[in-house]
């Protein structure tokens, strides 16, 4: 089969896009020499090369696995459609980037699940592996199929076609995982997943039925809930000092350094902030050695900080006064993500872009500081038109704003005060102001994993309000299409996954604007009680409860009540707010520069 793969390669790679995609053999990528006992491993991608190849998840994962002598994990994703369909007209499977070995041939299969609106794809993917789409239906000589990542957390929707979901940090509990899969060869198939289930943050699907909205075990081996896998210190493992250079240019192509990871803002609407706590910071100097050997071993000339709040690292300074003078005398860059607004922020910016400074991106995520406050944004008019000013004074003459809508109990004015502000930046003097607007996807583990998702057409009345503001910058306003079916997926539960077998055979890269359909959407969502999983709910069973995030049910609920009076929380770094994942896990936030 490995042959035959790599002569249709030979025949067809010219007449798809980016062919580059397909023939692996990239610097940096690892190869080793398979014998009888090697753990074969897939990691899969549910996207596109470029798009995965930019997944820092993947990466951690690839370099772990391979630090395992009797493991060798390759890379898979799904291909593009023009491919699908060469593919699938050949009767060739997907198959590895590194050897170019079947998928349905490896010991393990690993999907990655980032979004909601990948799960078409990750069916894509089982099809093209020519493996049973149903944990169920699968035999002993099928690879283990792995999934995780954020979406993990409320994973019920496309739970069945997974034979093991891994929940939290992979660091902690994946090479076990491992072992404990080649320990079991030739053992049946339920056997193996029993042994998996002992391992802390491992759910096995089958072992769990659907009671209502509540997913309960069936067997009294199969514990109530998953607690999730945290590690307690970014310092105790090693930033891989490797990164892969893709033959197509990937998404975020750059070194990429996590440098914390978790955040303590608390703001209400985001689900990474809560299922990531506590916040645990990487130390000054291991960041900038560890970006040292990266620029050695791929000599990329962008670096990116990455953390959900890079700017919140309590030795930020230290990190980028290290790194001023390196990446001066090598002519580098460094990156942030969307930066918080206040002045101290935009002074390291500033520090950071000397040479061109081109934009920067701020999420006031609200218009009127009723809704700043009630969302638990903690930021004020006053932050927000003083950074703008220092960075108008510093240089910068672009600026992205993010927002969204969709709240409970929103007004017309909350929306219009978004104009209102975008009006006000532009007359700052900045040459281009783009606000980006946003419909809320009410998300599992969030304190508005209660509220209500709005229908699309939330969306033609956000439209029709911020109309007049047009003149004042370019207004990106989201149709609400894609928002709300990701939203209906975020809350599923079991009975939509019938609806997903229908939803891929019918189209698959649904993240992507070409090929999503709202009327596919919408015409299959007929066959269930959608009001289910749209909302508003109270303080009930959710198909998510089993799946321990660590926040206390209670707390977020009370979240959501301070939310209706805009009662703000503190960032706990100031003291406890009693979320409960301290506690419940023995952990605590990790500030190295205290």
């Amino acid at each position: 089969m490995n042959n035959k793969i790599l002569s249709f390669l030979s025949e067809n790679l010219l007449s798809v896009s980016k062919p580059a995609r397909y023939i692996g053999g990239e610097y940096n990528s690892v190869s080793k020499e398979v014998t009888k006992d090697t753990l074969r491993v897939a990691l899969a991608f549910p996207d596109v090369y470029e798009v995965g190849m930019s997944h820092y998840g993947l990466e951690i994962l690839y370099w772990l696995a391979n630090e395992l002598d009797f493991v060798y994990a390759e890379r898979t994703f799904l291909p593009w459609p023009d491919m699908v369909q060469k593919m699938e007209q050949n009767d060739i499977p997907l198959f590895t980037l590194e050897t170019k070995t079947p998928i349905h041939e490896m010991d393990v299969l690993g999907i990655s699940l980032e979004y909601e609106l990948s799960y078409t794809n990750v069916l894509k993917l089982l099809e093209l592996a020519k493996l049973p789409l149903r944990c169920y239906d699968r035999n002993d000589e099928d690879p283990i199929v792995l999934g995780g990542g954020p979406v993990a957390y409320n994973c019920e929707p496309v739970a069945e076609a997974f034979d093991a979901i891994y929940l939290g940090d992979g660091e902690v509990n994946f090479q076990r995982v491992l072992k404990i899969v080649r320990d079991t060869k030739g053992l049946k198939r339920e056997e193996r997943l029993k042994e998996l289930s002992k391992i802390q943050g491992i759910y096995i699907p089958m072992f769990y039925t659907q009671k209502g909205r509540k997913i309960v075990p069936k067997y009294e081996f199969a514990p109530e809930k998953i607690r999730r896998n945290i590690l307690r210190d970014l310092d105790s493992v090693r930033i891989p000092e490797k990164r892969i250079l893709p033959h197509v240019e990937s998404v975020h192509d750059r070194i990429v350094v996590e440098i914390s990871r978790g955040c303590t803002r608390g703001c209400r609407f985001c689900h990474a902030g809560y299922v990531y706590r506590p916040v645990r910071e990487r130390r000054a100097e291991n960041i900038v050695e560890s970006i040292k050997k990266l620029v050695e071993n791929t000599g990329y000339d962008e670096i990116s900080l990455l953390s959900l709040s890079s700017l919140d690292h309590s030795q930020i300074n230290e990190i980028v006064e290290k790194l001023l003078p390196y990446v001066g005398e090598r002519n580098l860059s460094i990156s942030i993500p969307s930066t918080r607004m206040d002045a101290f922020n935009i002074k390291i910016a500033e520090k950071i872009s000397t040479v061109r400074k081109t934009g920067l991106t701020f999420a006031p995520e609200a218009g009127s500081q009723r809704m700043r406050d009630a969302i638990n944004k903690q930021i004020t008019y006053e932050d927000i038109i003083t950074t703008a000013k220092e960075a108008k004074n510093a240089g910068w003459r672009r600026v992205k704003l993010y927002f969204m809508v969709g709240f409970p109990g929103e007004t017309e004015e909350d929306i219009r005060e978004i104009g209102e502000l975008v009006k006000r930046i532009k007359n700052l003097g900045f040459m281009d102001v783009t606000a980006s607007i946003n419909l809320l996807i009410p998300k599992p583990h969030s304190a508005f994993q209660f509220a209500k998702l709005q229908q699309p057409e939330y969306m033609d009345m956000v439209r029709k309000i911020l109309s007049p503001y047009r003149k004042f910058g370019k207004l990106d306003i989201n149709d609400g299409k894609k928002s709300f079916i990701e939203g209906i997926l975020s809350r599923g539960d079991r009975l939509l996954f019938p609806v997903l077998e229908k939803a891929y055979k019918n189209g698959y890269y649904d993240e992507w604007g070409e090929y999503f359909s709202f009327e596919k959407w919408t015409k299959l969502l007929e066959e269930i009680d959608i009001e289910k999983y749209t909302g508003p709910f109270q303080l009930e069973e959710f198909p998510w409860d089993h799946l321990d995030s660590g926040v206390d049910k209670t707390f977020l609920w009370n979240e959501y009540q301070n939310y209706f009076e805009a009662k703000t929380t503190r960032d706990c770094r100031e003291g406890c707010t009693l979320c409960n994942v301290c506690i419940e896990y023995k952990v605590s936030n990790v500030v190295k520069g205290r």
